[in-house]
């Protein structure tokens, strides 16, 4: 699940009067500063009484006079933790953990149902006729291996929990998972790929049907492998955190990378990190204005559907390298433009006296393009960086690699690596 890798928001009736409002719109104005693009709608009286309620649960306390939702505070892990420990002491809870990917993991107590009615009022990838091979890591508090078991339990269908296979392992179980049956695979894009890839190797494929995948992008090259290796399936997603669980959807019907929020969320679109606000019951955990990692977009989608978004990045991704600020984000999305590079990832030489600063930057890849073309083409690209490279030679570099440096929690590719 996305802490990569959905939804709604307060139009101007919504944040001011309480009047309906459509399911986009802004948030007007405060003095000082410019309107709040939002996506999604709820009704002021709502936010307020779910922020009175968080309030006495361990959550931000709500300013005195509070007329509209940008007047309430921005909230973080810290409530969250608070929050869903209170909500825990009764029922009971599974303790998971974000983060660890690009930050210090986060810890929220997420109720057993795990939000599955929720979740299957707008997405329905499984059938109780369905096989599943579950390809999320198991362990290290990670959630996404145990919360798909738990939507396979709810859905009524047969789930292997597996966890992820290295690509020269999957012939030798081929044989077993067809005669079970599977038509359904979950898992990280990585996950996806490296199971593709075993499939081609051994000349083998399944008859699957449906792909669910979450928790990091797609890259074209992963895309290629995995339809190349399963043409007959439909790819189904979802977006959301530990700390949030489910916010947006997505089907076969959609764009790959687009997602639909769902019902009773308002989303905030804010550089610094979406905003998000959710009402009503069933949620892993009630929400006013919890800061995301992800700085969101409105989209359009082929679907049609309404209230669709994607995912532009990371909120916290600048660092520096020889005092040149730059964002990962741009830097990689530029970087696998280039004919050749499949897939990429910057290993950056740790200064020892700033967290977020570099020394040295290095673009691994996968591919077969010549390492001083990628390179020259990343300085071409990027002023500062060209004049880095001008001023440090060696401080830019590019090298070919035969696989990147995966997260071990998650079996994530991150898209950048610190090394000291």
């Amino acid at each position: 699940m996305t802490a990569t890798t959905g939804t709604e928001t307060a139009g101007t009736g919504a944040a001011g009067t309480g009047a309906a409002a459509g399911s986009s719109g802004t948030i007007p104005a405060q003095p000082g500063g410019g309107a709040v693009e939002t996506i999604g709608h709820l009704p002021w009286e709502d936010v307020l009484a779910q922020a009175r309620a968080l309030e006495d649960r361990g959550g931000a306390p709500v300013p005195p006079g509070a007329s509209r939702l940008t007047d309430l505070p921005v909230t973080g892990p810290d409530e969250i933790l608070s929050v869903t420990r209170t909500a825990a002491a009764g029922p009971g809870a599974v303790l998971m953990s974000s983060g660890g990917t690009t930050g210090r993991p986060k810890l929220t107590y997420v109720p057993y149902h795990q939000a599955v009615d929720r979740l299957l009022e707008q997405w329905r990838p499984l059938s109780p006729d369905s096989v599943m091979l579950n390809l999320f890591n198991p362990g290290r508090m990670w959630a996404s291996h145990y919360y798909m078991q738990t939507f396979a339990e709810r859905c009524r269908c047969t789930v292997i929990p597996s966890g992820p296979f290295a690509p020269d392992d999957v012939a030798n179980w081929v044989p077993m998972l067809k005669e079970v049956g599977v038509d359904t695979l979950c898992g990280t894009p990585t996950a996806l790929a490296d199971f593709a890839e075993g499939l081609l190797a051994a000349g083998e494929t399944l008859p699957v049907t449906t792909v669910i995948w979450m928790a990091e992008p797609w890259t074209e090259a992963k895309h290629r492998v995995v339809v190349k290796a399963l043409p007959e399936a439909g790819f189904w997603a979802n977006y959301g955190s530990v700390e949030t669980y489910i916010i947006g959807t997505n089907t076969p019907a959609c764009d790959l990378q687009t997602v639909h929020l769902m019902p009773d969320q308002v989303l905030e679109l804010e550089e610094k990190g979406a905003l998000l606000t959710r009402r009503g019951t069933g949620w892993t955990m009630p929400a006013v204005r919890y800061r995301l990692g992800d700085r969101l977009a409105r989209a359009e989608c082929r679907c049609g559907r309404p209230d669709a978004l994607r995912v532009v990045g990371r909120a916290d991704d600048s660092v520096s390298l020889r005092s040149a600020l730059f964002s990962v984000g741009d830097v990689m999305r530029h970087a696998r433009t280039f004919p050749g590079v499949d897939e990429a990832q910057l290993v950056l030489t740790r200064s020892t006296d700033d967290l977020k600063a570099a020394t040295a930057l290095t673009l691994e890849y996968t591919g077969d393009a010549e390492p001083d073309a990628v390179r020259d083409h990343l300085t071409a690209e990027f002023y500062h960086l060209a004049a880095v490279h001008h001023r440090f030679p060696g401080a830019i570099t590019a090298r070919r690699v035969g696989r990147l440096s995966r997260v071990e929690r998650t079996n994530k590719v991150p898209p950048a690596v610190w090394r000291d």
